[in-house]
């Protein structure tokens, strides 16, 4: 079996078992001892996954039976994956020492969260994205529920395994159907058999009927594997999760969550569905895609306006950008817009990680300095410290899609992407533009209440932890380099033939 492809993803395993002996047998602890081993772990692994790319070595999927497919696409997942992991642990190290009990625990789960991700963005088999999609939600469930001594982390967590119980059975009834119907569990030979035998599962065109109908079996199939997934990307109506797990998870789970489970969820998405892109399926899941995404930007942003949490206010800004990522998606569809959405989608989708987990360092930061997460609380927060805020007015000005900062070269892909498919989806285009211009208002409302509103109380002075720092520089230097230079993720997604 070929272990190097995997060597990555081994590492994230012994870096989660390595934390919890680390843990186990640290009789007297040191604050940044474990977050020194799993960030140590996570560069490793970072590092070998890239040596294996620009060291020309070609990963092959036969000793795996093609579980496991180290191709392109699944390289730019992982890379994302290990930048988003590291970044969350670099974030978390100040409130992980302060109101963890067990920070060994969160260590451990980020990095196991992170394997199941890594296996979900890789995989090509059916079998090994149910169990990918399961490991990556049990930990976490577990990571929610980190904080016992706070109620609504216990409550968040609950509502969190509830929904994720309802849309794992969904997605695992529709794989299910998918077997039954093509007798395989390897998307490229699912994809194969659709292709040659497609007719089948449509009901022939009749006088009465000017056109063709597909199967029942299949419509249940791929409406529950939507769904199922959906879930996972926080899409309108599949969303109703998302505000509450964000407000009640510890601040560096939620950031987590909003970036590295979103990467793991359009990853699986996008594999997924090149099995439906045959004739008699794509009509049917283009609406579908379509329709998610005009729902999720809509309600995500209308709802965010009169948010005064500022963690209740990324979600459903969460919800919008799976919104945006979702016109991407749908560009997919057509062969002509085929290469723009594919570069737009995997230069979003990188650059969303910079975006969001910059956010959310400049969040655990003010919500160190103030005990709080409501916006009016931090009024004069970015006057009192100028780097965070900084930082995070970037952040946001990226998040609207606003120039110079990498946000607008992304969405102006996605947009671009969905306008090559014709003048029939321009009305799409012209939805997502309004929405962006809509998400302007709540995030300068944040940029106002940190510049020019007066501080209602003064807070408490937080040292600059040098981890958070970091992570702060590194997401500002990725959402501005990656405007200035984008053309190795352009070059990259350029070469990429087949999903599957």
């Amino acid at each position: 079996m070929d272990f190097l492809a995997l060597a990555p993803e081994l590492l994230v395993c012994l870096t989660a078992l390595l934390v919890i002996i680390v843990d186990l047998f640290d009789n007297e602890p040191k604050p940044g001892r474990l977050a020194f081993t799993a960030g140590l772990g996570l560069s490793l692994a970072l590092g070998i996954l890239v040596g294996l790319q620009f060291g020309g070595y070609a990963g092959s999927s036969i000793g795996f039976s093609g579980h496991f497919m180290p191709d392109a696409p699944a390289w730019f997942f992982r890379f994302a994956l290990l930048i988003s992991a590291l970044l969350t642990i670099m974030l978390a190290a100040p409130y992980v020492e302060q109101r963890i009990k067990h920070p060994g625990e969160f260590y451990a789960l980020i990095c196991l969260a992170t394997l199941g991700a890594l296996f979900l963005a890789s995989t090509t088999h059916i079998l090994t994205l149910y169990l990918s999609l399961e490991l990556l939600s049990i930990s976490s469930f577990v990571l929610v529920a980190l904080r016992k001594d706070q109620p609504r982390s216990a409550e968040a967590a609950i509502k969190y395994l509830i929904f994720g119980a309802v849309s794992s059975g969904l997605l695992l009834y529709g794989l299910s159907l998918l077997f039954g119907l093509t007798g395989s569990l390897h998307y490229a030979e699912i994809s194969s058999y659709l292709q040659q035998n497609g007719a089948q599962f449509v009901y022939p065109a009749t006088d009465t009927a000017q056109s063709q109908h597909l199967r029942l079996e299949l419509m249940a199939a791929l409406l529950l594997i939507l769904g199922g997934l959906s879930y996972k990307i926080a899409a309108v109506p599949f969303h109703l999760w998302a505000p509450d797990v964000y407000e009640g998870a510890p601040l560096p789970v939620t950031a987590f969550l909003s970036a590295s489970s979103k990467l793991a969820g359009f990853a699986a998405l996008m594999r997924v569905i090149e099995i439906f892109n045959v004739q008699q399926t794509v009509p049917i899941w283009s609406t579908i895609i379509a329709g998610l995404a005009v729902l999720s930007m809509t309600y995500g942003n209308l709802v965010a306006i009169a948010q005064q949490n500022i963690k209740r206010l990324f979600a459903y800004s969460s919800i919008a950008h799976a919104g945006y990522l979702l016109m991407g998606v749908l560009a997919l569809s057509e062969y002509g817009s085929r290469d723009t959405a594919l570069i737009g989608l995997l230069y979003y989708l990188l650059v969303y990680v910079f975006m969001n987990l910059g956010a959310f360092a400049v969040m655990v930061y003010f919500a160190g300095q103030t005990q709080s997460t409501r916006l009016q609380d931090w009024a004069g927060l970015g006057r009192r410290h100028p780097w965070y805020g900084f930082v995070l007015t970037s952040c946001l000005l990226s998040l609207t899609g606003l120039p110079p900062f990498a946000g607008f070269t992304g969405k102006f892909y996605l947009f671009g992407a969905v306008t090559m498919m014709g003048p029939q989806y321009l009305w799409l285009v012209v939805i997502g533009v309004l929405n962006s211009v809509l998400s302007l208002y709540y995030y300068s409302r944040i940029i106002r209440v940190l510049f020019f509103n007066q501080p209602g109380h003064l807070e408490s002075e937080a040292e600059h932890h040098p981890t958070l720092l970091l992570a702060s520089i590194i997401c500002l230097v990725g959402i501005l380099g990656l405007f200035v230079f984008p053309n190795w993720i352009i070059s990259f997604a350029s070469q990429i033939n087949s999903l599957i």
